[in-house]
């Protein structure tokens, strides 16, 4: 009721305040000649000061006042406009008729129709506690980032500390500060959550565009743990902002795959797919098809036993009850006896990549290391294993300072076997910039460049690479 009210006093004040004007007689309207009289008159006094200071002789200010009254009898000659007020009155009648009621009318129209009058009040009162809640845990938030930066200079190597310094930058959006946090964390022990935190991180700074570093981590991600939701749906997000719907599709697909059915992302995620795939006629049905035989490729090996088609829906059901422990044992116990397969049979390319990715869940980078070594002796073209292994040797975050040549050294043999692999082509421009070798820089990254779709994300990021290099 109070809102109407205040409704009602408003609208008349406005009323009144258009309505003044067009009821009250002005009598004779405002003549042109009166301005005009107004400025001469206003002439002649300042010559009559100018006469008295002595910047004008009598003569002067004599000349000055004829020519000044010559133009007053000119204007007043002139004919202006008279008698009442110079806007006729059935032009007022209608002019207050809408004021008094078709401008009220339609605002109330507009706001029974726009706006809630329905809505209880919110008082500022009502909101203190809320608005003292927020003021107090941002407060926080400063306080505890704080108290952790003092922390972490007198220790960096403490990981907790910056694994909290990154979930409390990134609480405040402050998500470049959050992504460096989180690198440093990966770097004190390397495992996947940290990675990918720190990757999200880097898309998050840029706005929703997964930028080369990124994609870059969350492929290292996903080499050593296959099933990583955050690395799957990132990677299809890079694919589909590339200008490569089938890649992003297919990524997806596997996260469909892994994914409870009561995934709080599932009903996002299929109708982005279903949306993606109409777009450029892409059927989804085989791709998941696909996606289901990989996963349960991966999850379904079992010894020295030929890998299955994949578990049933009742199996992929079975193995999300498991609680983490039992999962860890299964894990633990797949990756041993793939291990001691691969030493009777090391002629089997997937065998190792599986093996390779199984260490990195497991945290165990050394003997990932190793086990990309002794593969690539029975399979030393490969380029998958070779992708791998230069993600051991040179951890996705890595300062580019300490790049090993044994990570270059990949890198050519990958640019060698593929010329058109996106990383040989960003990381071997990136050591010829380093080196001064401008145009080798410029035409590494140009290729790199023309592979991405005009319209790609990609393409603004190796721009600026470019443009920075000196000329």
């Amino acid at each position: 009721m109070i809102i109407w009210i205040a409704i009602g006093l408003l609208t008349a004040a406005t009323i009144a305040a258009l309505a003044w004007p067009l009821l009250r007689e002005t009598g004779r309207a405002a003549d042109r000649r009166d301005y005009g009289l107004t400025v001469y008159r206003a002439q002649l006094k300042e010559i009559e000061r100018d006469l008295a200071s002595g910047v004008l002789s009598e003569d002067q200010a004599a000349a000055a006042r004829v020519e000044i009254q010559r133009r007053m009898l000119a204007e007043d000659r002139q004919q202006g406009p008279v008698g009442p007020g110079a806007v006729p009155p059935h032009y007022r009648a209608f002019a207050l008729a809408l004021a008094a009621g078709i401008v009220p009318l339609g605002a109330i129209l507009i706001y029974l129709t726009l706006g809630s009058p329905g809505a209880p009040d919110m008082p500022l009162a009502s909101r203190q506690a809320e608005i003292q809640a927020v003021a107090q845990s941002s407060a926080a938030l400063t306080g505890e980032v704080q108290a952790l930066r003092a922390r972490l200079e007198e220790n960096p190597a403490d990981r907790p500390s910056w694994l909290r310094l990154g979930n409390a930058l990134r609480q405040m959006e402050r998500f470049e500060e959050s992504a460096e946090a989180y690198r440093r964390a990966a770097h004190l022990e390397a495992d996947p959550e940290s990675f990918g935190l720190y990757a999200e991180m880097l898309v998050q700074a840029q706005q929703g565009i997964v930028p080369v570093e990124a994609r870059t981590v969350f492929e290292h991600v996903l080499a050593s743990s296959p099933g990583d939701p955050r690395s799957l749906y990132y990677l299809g997000l890079a694919a589909e902002q590339a200008g490569q719907p089938r890649a992003a599709l297919e990524n997806w697909a596997r996260l469909q795959v892994i994914s409870p059915p009561d995934a709080p992302w599932m009903t996002m995620l299929t109708a982005r797919m279903e949306s993606l795939a109409a777009e450029n006629g892409i059927a989804l049905a085989p791709l998941r098809e696909a996606a289901r035989q990989e996963m349960g490729q991966m999850a379904g090996q079992r010894g020295g036993e030929t890998p299955a088609a994949g578990p049933s829906r009742a199996d992929v059901e079975a193995a999300q009850q498991m609680s983490p422990e039992e999962r860890a044992a299964f894990v633990q116990g797949m990756v041993e006896r793939l291990a001691e397969r691969l030493k009777d049979q090391p002629k089997d390319e997937d065998g190792w990549i599986r093996l390779t990715r199984a260490y990195g869940v497991q945290g165990e980078p050394e003997k990932a290391r190793a086990a990309y070594e002794e593969a690539l002796t029975h399979f030393p073209d490969s380029v998958p294993l070779l992708t791998g292994y230069a993600m051991a040797l040179f951890p996705p975050g890595t300062p580019e300072a300490e790049m090993p040549e044994e990570f270059m050294a990949v890198m050519r043999k990958l640019n060698a076997l593929d010329a058109t692999n996106p990383q040989a082509l960003f990381f071997l421009g990136n050591e010829a910039a380093r080196k001064g070798d401008t145009a080798t820089a410029r035409r590494l990254w140009t290729e790199l460049r023309e592979m991405a779709p005009a319209d790609s994300p990609l393409r603004e990021q190796i721009d600026r690479r470019i443009e920075a290099l000196p000329n």
